[in-house]
């Protein structure tokens, strides 16, 4: 009987056993660059299946940090963490399926472990999902199923998917064309620094399409693009200032810098 005891009692302190190493340590070594130890953090915490040391393994091995570049080790270590339910290393395992990286490119296998982040609202799953619907890219082309992707990333706060939502209901592909709908999802994708939305909402008030015309609006929007490095927002700029007298380019300048002050100009 005590034998027994004994022997309980360790199998339930071995079970119970922890890593010397703690996550948010091993971390701050690797956002310090001190890989030699993050790596040897990362592996002891891995071993006891922590997705978040595994993907961060995947990372270290895709991207030579304290390795040697290794992208099949990269894909195994990414695996372990997805198949545990790391959106991340979801995605990632999917991009190296989407991009044939160390293995056949399988657009289908790509899409499923996509599907997998996409479930956990990893934003970056939702959109590729929606270009791979888009463009009809290994899978049947579907845009009604495209403009679903982007609305869940939309949703979600991607000014990207915002802009590319708003261009869907625009043009009327994969929805009914409703330019206000389009003005709500470009103004949202604008004001949080897409160059590509801004210079949208330009030529929205240039035109007056689902907004009333208006060449001030107009020319403050094309200015943010344009200073985003957008060089069709450039050129749409040299227009407005030809369609304004002084007084209205006074104005125009006036309401320009107010939008600089209060919206990102992001030139990436």
């Amino acid at each position: 009987m005590i034998r027994t005891s004994f022997l309980l009692m360790f199998l339930i302190l071995n079970h119970g056993s922890v890593s010397a190493f703690e996550y948010d340590d091993v971390y701050a070594d690797y956002e310090n660059d001190d890989y030699e130890k993050a790596l040897a953090g990362f592996t002891a915490l891995a071993a006891e299946n922590n997705m978040k040391a595994q993907f961060y393994l995947g990372t270290m091995y895709r991207e030579g940090k304290g390795v040697e570049q290794d992208y099949f080790l990269s894909l195994e270590w990414y695996k372990k963490a997805a198949q545990h339910g790391e959106p991340k290393a979801q995605h990632n395992v999917g991009l190296f399926y989407h991009n044939g990286i160390v293995v056949e490119r399988n657009i289908a296998t790509a899409v499923n472990w996509y599907k997998k982040a996409a479930a956990q609202d990893y934003i970056p799953s939702m959109i590729n999902m929606a270009k791979l619907y888009y463009r009809g890219e290994g899978i049947k082309k579907d845009i009604k199923v495209a403009v679903n992707w982007w609305s869940k990333a939309a949703e979600l706060g991607s000014k990207g998917a915002q802009h590319n939502l708003g261009l869907m209901y625009f043009l009327g592909e994969g929805v009914e064309q409703n330019y206000a709908t389009a003005y709500k999802w470009y103004k949202l994708a604008a004001e949080q620094g897409s160059k590509e939305a801004q210079n949208s909402l330009g030529a929205m008030y240039f035109e007056g399409n689902g907004v009333e015309k208006n060449l001030i609006e107009s020319y403050a929007w094309f200015n943010l693009a344009a200073k985003a490095e957008m060089d069709q927002a450039k050129l749409n700029l040299g227009i407005i200032k030809a369609n304004l007298n002084e007084l209205e380019l006074l104005k125009a300048e006036n309401k320009a810098e107010q939008y600089e002050k209060q919206y990102p100009v992001l030139k990436d």
